[in-house]
């Protein structure tokens, strides 16, 4: 006899546990990518905060031409949000305060204009720098540590520490290095004194004050490492090695490690003229130099002495004209006083460092 009794079946049960299996997968799915979507969002977000604080950050170093105070602080509405800047002093010079150490940290803030004012993201940076102001001992109008070789009577050559270009006080003409060669030659105003020789090149370099092996090894950072004519908002200008100077005026403060060469048929300089070796006056070329010129700085680095600077070698209506300008002088220290960064000293995790 048959069994009629009824038998459960397993059709539904696994259909609605393969559904709920599948709903579950679909949400961690939508989970998995909402996940991914905020962290490249939170990504993408840091990367902004970022460059509003760098911003923020060179915006700062860039600006201040008087020492900030302990604590200063500013803030700066940038491109995609704003950034707070404080400044703080962590080393200072009990002395002068010229070298001045801060910590300056800027902290990015970004804005999302659809998102209400409620910053998106945030990121700190900070930068050590220095406080520098622009200073030169002002010795004379032209000092030549490995001397000068006044050659022909007949040359225009005129060296003055006359102001040109004010009423300061007046400056030696020159000077220079023993074993100069016929200082009776050209004008130098003011007379008495003429030029005045002595001492060795060395020493003579030593009485400038200049800090040349630190320059020279890095420790100073130009405006432009090559000679830029067109800028003449009292820029500093570096060449490592020789340098020409050719058909052109330029401005600000110009360093030449080897040899500067003037040629063309006129060259110039408005401001400060720093050289390791000796200045080559080509035969033909009309040379002014306004403001101060130091020359034969390589002295101070030990090593074959450079070579006399020769002024007047091509005669005739070629001129060699090197005055004192104070302006000139003044507005090329303004322009190096300021923040300047210590290299590698920049740090972008701040906030947890």
């Amino acid at each position: 006899m048959t069994a009629t009794t009824n038998r459960r079946g397993i059709a539904l049960p696994v259909t609605i546990f393969i559904i709920t299996l599948m709903t579950i997968m679909l949400a961690a799915a939508f989970a998995r990518v909402g996940a991914e979507r905020e962290v490249a969002v939170g990504a993408s977000e840091a990367i902004s905060a970022l460059t509003v604080a760098q911003s923020g950050l060179q915006r700062y170093l860039g600006m201040k031409t008087v020492r900030p105070p302990d604590g200063d602080s500013v803030r700066f509405n940038v491109t995609g949000g704003y950034t707070d800047v404080v400044a703080r002093i962590v080393e200072s010079d009990s002395l002068d305060d010229q070298k001045t150490m801060y910590i300056v940290r800027s902290t990015g803030y970004v804005i999302v204009p659809a998102q209400g004012a409620t910053a998106q993201g945030k990121r700190t940076v900070a930068q050590f720098a220095q406080w520098q102001v622009g200073a030169i001992r002002r010795i004379a109008a032209y000092v030549a540590a490995n001397g000068i070789d006044v050659q022909n009577p007949a040359a225009r050559v005129f060296v003055s520490g006359r102001d040109s270009c004010a009423t300061a006080s007046t400056l030696l003409s020159a000077r220079v290095a023993s074993g100069s060669k016929n200082l009776n030659r050209g004008t130098f105003e003011p007379d008495p004194p003429r030029a005045v020789a002595g001492g060795s090149g060395n020493f003579v370099a030593d009485t400038t004050g200049v800090d040349w092996n630190s320059i020279v090894n890095g420790g100073f950072v130009p405006d432009y490492r090559y000679i830029n004519t067109a800028d003449l908002d009292y820029k500093s200008h570096m060449v490592q090695g020789n340098a020409p100077l050719s058909n052109t005026i330029g401005r600000g403060l110009l360093i030449v490690t080897g040899d500067l060469t003037t040629s063309g048929s006129s060259a110039g300089w408005q401001g400060i003229v720093l050289v390791g070796g000796r200045i080559i006056f080509s035969n033909g070329t009309n040379s002014r130099f306004e403001g101060l010129v130091f020359s034969g700085l390589n002295e101070l680095l030990g090593g074959a002495p450079p070579a006399n600077t020769v002024l007047g070698g091509s005669g005739g209506g070629t001129r060699y004209h090197l005055y004192y300008c104070s302006p000139y002088v003044d507005a090329t220290l303004a322009a190096l006083t300021g923040f300047a960064p210590i290299r590698n000293a920049w740090v972008d995790n701040w906030a947890s460092y």
